[in-house]
């Protein structure tokens, strides 16, 4: 239980790496039994922010102030301490089970459903409703937060500001739309009167210059100037609406497979002293596969025996003709060497394609000539889908392709997904991504 019930306040932050502005005059109020998701693109400083109210970085201006002075605020990263021993799903139980039990009186959780099964988001639900103390969440799984969250506080990639919405993600989507709309309205009502008052100018000019109006007092031009000037100070200025840049996940085969794609004969496949099978399955040309079950159950193994990287203790596999396997792995372990991400890409494409391609799944000039290692989590599994689309495969293999995406990102994938016309085989934990994939079947290990 935590032990003091006070308030977490950031005010007027600013944070830069270099030139490059992370946060720009960001203030929040933590108040006790807050619950406030934090979102916003990928690079909008997310961690960040995260990071300078558990006192882990200083900003450059601004302050972050504990009342009272002792409140005691603790931080799960992004990224834990991976076990040589423990899956991704157990880490993240066993990290979120140690900073629940201490006590904090304030939460700070950097992507907590990661590699979490359904009943481990549901256990982490529970635990979050009887935390006594506040939370602050960083979160791209919008059903976590609909259940989780009474705040959402959203990070601007543009402005590098904070803006509040109350209620869950499902409130926030709402009325971030409403405020859109009407933002929209006020803008193109302020064009449309500036530009009536600059016909009526031009009008009025053009019948002074041919001497239109005779008996009345001929306005000089610096009099028509001046008076509809005046008009034109008093019209709003409104700013265009941001329109941020639209992420594009192409995903196409090249070609299609017979129709068996993979087929697996009592089939026994084995990872140490655990045994899975024998099973049979076949997977056809244009399925849509999830493959479901808690932490533990098998699925990666499973993946692991379609795809023919381990081999099988007992029975058969079979992989139809003019199949193009790819897979997005749960580690993304394809994308964590030294080369440039360039370098990755040139034995599937020219460097102008492969330039072209990256571009499209948001990562730029510079982001190509980087090392794939020094990629961040969301970086590395845009990365990861752009290769699978460079190689034009025709029967995708995903295994938690929503982790470290951000919002726009999924919502992106989901729209590349049912666009696909390919074989799809799918482990998430994601429960509104799973709904949008809509798969024609399920297996449940």
């Amino acid at each position: 239980m935590s032990r003091l019930a006070g308030s977490l306040v950031a005010a007027g932050i600013s944070k830069s790496y270099g030139a490059e502005i992370v946060l720009a005059d960001v203030s929040l109020v933590v108040p006790p039994r807050a619950r406030i998701g934090l979102v916003g693109p990928n690079g909008a400083g997310k961690s960040m922010l995260l990071r300078l109210l558990a006192g882990l970085e200083e900003p450059d201006a601004g302050r972050i102030r504990r009342t009272p002075p002792a409140l005691a605020v603790g931080y799960l990263a992004q990224e834990r301490d991976a076990g040589s021993s423990r899956s991704g799903g157990e880490q993240a139980r066993a990290a979120l089970a140690e900073v629940l039990r201490a006590g904090f009186d304030v939460l700070l959780l950097d992507e907590p459903t990661n590699d979490l099964d359904f009943a481990g988001l549901a256990w982490l639900e529970r635990s979050l409703a009887s935390h006594a103390g506040s939370v602050v969440v960083v979160s791209h799984d919008r059903t976590f937060l609909d259940r989780t969250v009474t705040r959402i506080a959203e990070l601007d990639e543009w402005a590098r500001g904070l803006t509040e919405y109350s209620g869950g993600w499902s409130d926030y989507e709402a009325e971030r739309e409403r405020r859109r709309d009407r933002h929209y309205r006020r803008w193109e009502a302020s064009v449309a009167e500036r530009r009536r008052i600059e016909e009526q100018a031009r009008r009025m000019a053009e019948w002074e210059r041919r001497g239109y109006g005779q008996g009345r007092k001929k306005k000089k031009s610096k009099d028509v100037k001046r008076t509809y000037g005046a008009k034109l100070a008093r019209v709003e200025t409104v700013e265009k609406p941001y329109e941020p840049w639209e992420l594009r996940l192409e995903l196409s085969p090249a070609a299609r497979s017979g129709e068996v794609v993979v087929r697996l004969e009592t089939a026994v496949v084995e990872r140490g002293s655990f045994r899975l099978g024998p099973l049979d399955l076949e997977v056809g040309w244009g399925d849509r596969l999830a493959i479901a079950g808690p932490n533990g159950s098998g699925k990666t193994t499973l993946l692991d025996a379609l795809l023919g990287r381990r081999p099988l203790a007992a029975g058969n596999r079979w992989v139809g003709p003019g199949v193009v396997l790819g897979e997005l792995e749960q580690d993304r372990a394809a994308l964590t060497g030294p080369q440039t991400l360039l370098d990755v890409f040139r034995g599937e494409l020219d460097e102008e394609s492969a330039r072209t391609l990256l571009a499209k799944f948001r990562l730029g000039a510079d982001d190509v000539l980087r090392p794939a290692e020094s990629l961040s989590p969301g970086e590395r599994t845009r990365a990861g889908l752009a290769l699978l689309s460079a190689r034009g495969v025709n029967c995708l293999v995903l295994d938690e392709p929503t982790n470290h995406l951000d919002v726009e990102a999924i919502e992106e994938l989901e729209r590349g997904l049912a666009g696909y016309d390919g074989t799809i085989l799918l482990v998430t934990h994601d429960r509104r991504f799973l709904d949008a994939f809509a798969p024609g079947r399920t297996i449940d290990l």
